[in-house]
């Protein structure tokens, strides 16, 4: 699809006034030296200055109406030309005509450019009549508004070239678009497949030993096969995470690295807070939600502390629950209410307790998780 680089605006533009200003500028100067100087008419009125301001003024449609404009160029020419005679106007006049044809043939199409065209060959033959230095001005005029008009031509040609060029390059980028989306979802598809895949495959073997499990009550060997069931319920876990993990990926890529557990509280505490961890009781296997859980609350908690080397977080592991103690310097209200709202969600996702309390702008909050059987 053809678009114009020079397109016909429905205001008036910045250039547009400044063209206009510098020749009207112009044509009073001229004006008034033939009014004054000896180059006019004798008994020149001074009224001739200011009757020949609407032909520089029509430069301000130059961009949303040139034809039009022109056409109101030839009308001022001819009524000056009528009241005061014979005048120097080639100077403004011809600078006049050139402009609009010029626009005329960027803007237009090609019928009305030749309207445009005609009217203002007539434009520069009525100034060369109208001049008492002889029609000799006609070399410069009529020639001078063909050329205009041919650069404008070629200037719309270029610019409905860099158009479509344009509108090309769009589509292109729009169907290279398409195709990676079309890829993605492809890739996606495929990801789902080996999801549902997965889960039959360890959904079965999980349903097996479970079955050697009841099998194996009664010669003792249940524990055995309780960590075997854990073992590859864990890994089933890992493998889930790291396809899903890919499959809410925008870009089709999602880090697959292990979720963080206890162990990285103390590179947490660390990296964020400088403060101490202890922890009591005694350490043992946590189910993976319990420990991630866990984690995250902590790392909220955090979230509510000034960067302090007060912090302290203390991890208990007691019979039935996994109890967390985290206090120091807390921040703003605002921070810390976003922080404690995070750390309730997810102690309440396994039924746990949260208690917070602040003295003289120190924080403490303490935990309870409890812990069942499961992964």
């Amino acid at each position: 699809m053809a678009v114009a680089a020079l397109p016909v605006k429905n205001r008036i533009g910045r250039l547009d006034v400044s063209f206009t200003l510098v020749l009207v500028a112009l044509g009073l100067l001229l004006m008034y030296s033939n009014v004054q100087g000896d180059e006019g008419p004798p008994n020149l009125s001074v009224f001739a200055i200011p009757a020949f301001l609407p032909i520089p003024l029509a430069l301000l449609w130059r961009s949303s109406d040139p034809t039009r404009a022109l056409g109101a160029v030839v009308l001022a020419l001819v009524v000056h030309f009528a009241v005061f005679g014979e005048v120097v106007r080639c100077g403004v006049a011809f600078a006049v005509i050139a402009l609009l044809t010029f626009s005329a043939g960027a803007r237009c199409g090609r019928q009305e450019a030749l309207v445009a065209l005609a009217i203002g060959v007539v434009a520069a033959v009525i100034v060369g009549i109208s001049e008492f230095l002889g029609p000799g001005v006609l070399v410069v005029g009529v020639p001078l508004a063909l050329a205009s008009w041919a650069f404008g031509r070629v200037a719309r040609s270029r610019g409905q070239l860099a158009g479509e060029l344009r509108a090309r390059n769009q589509q292109l980028r729009s169907a290279r678009d398409e195709r990676a989306r079309l890829e993605v979802a492809t890739d996606r598809a495929q990801l789902s497949g080996e999801l549902d895949a997965l889960l039959q495959r360890r959904l079965g073997a999980l349903a097996q030993l479970a079955d050697r499990g009841a099998e194996s009550v009664a010669d003792g060997t249940a524990a055995a096969v309780l960590l075997e069931i854990e073992h590859e319920s864990r890994a089933t876990l890992d493998e889930m995470r790291t396809l899903v993990g890919v499959l809410r990926s925008d870009d089709g890529r999602a880090s697959v690295a292990p979720q963080p557990t206890l162990i990285s509280l103390d590179a947490l505490l660390l990296s964020t807070k400088g403060g101490q961890l202890s922890v009591k009781g005694s350490p043992r296997a946590l189910p993976a939600g319990v420990e991630l859980s866990a984690y995250r609350v902590v790392e909220h908690l955090l979230d509510a502390l000034e960067n302090a080397s007060g912090v302290k977080v203390e991890v208990r592991f007691a019979p039935d629950a996994l109890e967390l103690l985290v206090e120091g310097p807390a921040r703003r209200r605002s921070e810390v209410t976003t922080a404690l709202s995070r750390a309730r969600e997810r102690v309440e996702l396994h039924r746990g307790s949260l208690e917070t309390s602040t003295h003289g702008g120190w924080a403490t909050a303490a935990v309870a998780l409890p812990l069942r059987a499961g992964v």
